[in-house]
């Protein structure tokens, strides 16, 4: 009798040990919710995101610009402007009114002067460049806002859009100029900012990083005549607190920004673009 008390208990003992309680039970349960939840939630958030689509969106009509086109050089312009039947508008860089006109202006054929790509391969910026910062010219791609300026040569002003989505998360990604605000003066300064003008790759080393630069004091700076070394300059919009702050106001339709973010790179070399290697290639085109 008692061995058989003995067995029974082992017996029991080992069920115990097999099957999980139900506290366990209920914990596996609750896991698996949350985390269902939790990628459903995941999901709805990116396809719902405003600022990440609408990159993204303008990103792949970017990718579908034919890459015929050749770029043209300072000289060139007039006649190329004669040729287009357009004049060059410099008056852009302070965002849209609303990003829908931005994404019809994008789907537009309306013909604009390609000077070229520019790419700052540590951030994954790389953009079409364009004469003129128009509306049109911003919502595809980036624009040299200095008429008629030779790559390469004095200063390069280069503006773009920050799209707002610099915080993005796989599968998106910062557009346009938006990584410019994932920037610091440590992860930026002594890094590469290529421009290729169709003929010449130029390598810029980014030499100075400013955020919150008040529009006012960074048009004084931009119309004082510049004799210095070449540079080149992305600028961008800078959205800070009180940036968001008006745009909630609005009711997401006003998205000017009154500071900017500007990257400046001094330049260290040129070279053909047949001697780039091949991701290099791929992002200046």
């Amino acid at each position: 009798m008692g061995l058989n008390l003995a067995k029974i208990n082992q017996q029991k003992q080992r069920q115990r040990i097999k099957t999980p309680s139900a506290f366990k039970r209920l914990l596996r349960l609750t896991i698996l919710l949350v985390s269902v939840v939790a990628i459903i939630g995941s999901v709805t958030f990116y396809g719902q995101h405003s600022q990440w689509r609408t990159g993204h969106t303008l990103a792949k009509m970017e990718k579908r610009l034919p890459k015929a086109i050749k770029p043209v050089r300072a000289e060139n312009i007039h006649q190329q402007a004669n040729k287009l039947h357009i004049t060059p508008d410099y008056s852009g860089g302070g965002g849209l009114a609303d990003k829908p006109t931005m994404l019809k202006l994008a789907q537009s054929n309306q013909p604009e002067i390609l000077r070229g790509h520019v790419a700052v391969p540590s951030f994954n910026i790389s953009e079409p460049l364009y004469e003129g910062t128009s509306d049109h010219v911003l919502a595809v791609g980036v624009g040299i806002n200095e008429p008629e300026t030779t790559i390469g040569k004095g200063r390069l002003p280069i503006f773009g859009h920050n799209m707002g989505d610099y915080d993005a998360i796989w599968p998106y990604q910062p557009t346009k100029f938006s990584a410019l605000q994932n920037m610091t003066a440590n992860s930026i300064l002594g890094h590469s900012i290529y421009v290729f003008d169709g003929q010449t790759v130029f390598e810029y080393r980014a030499t100075n990083y400013v955020s919150g630069l008040p529009v006012a004091q960074l048009n004084a700076a931009l119309d004082v005549p510049y004799n210095g070394q070449s540079e080149v300059q992305l600028i961008a919009c800078l959205e800070d607190a009180a940036f968001w702050q008006e745009v909630k106001a609005s009711h997401y339709t006003n998205f000017h920004a009154d500071k900017r973010i500007v990257l400046t790179g001094t330049l260290i070399s040129q070279q053909s673009f047949s001697s780039l290697d091949a991701k290099l290639k791929e992002q200046l085109q």
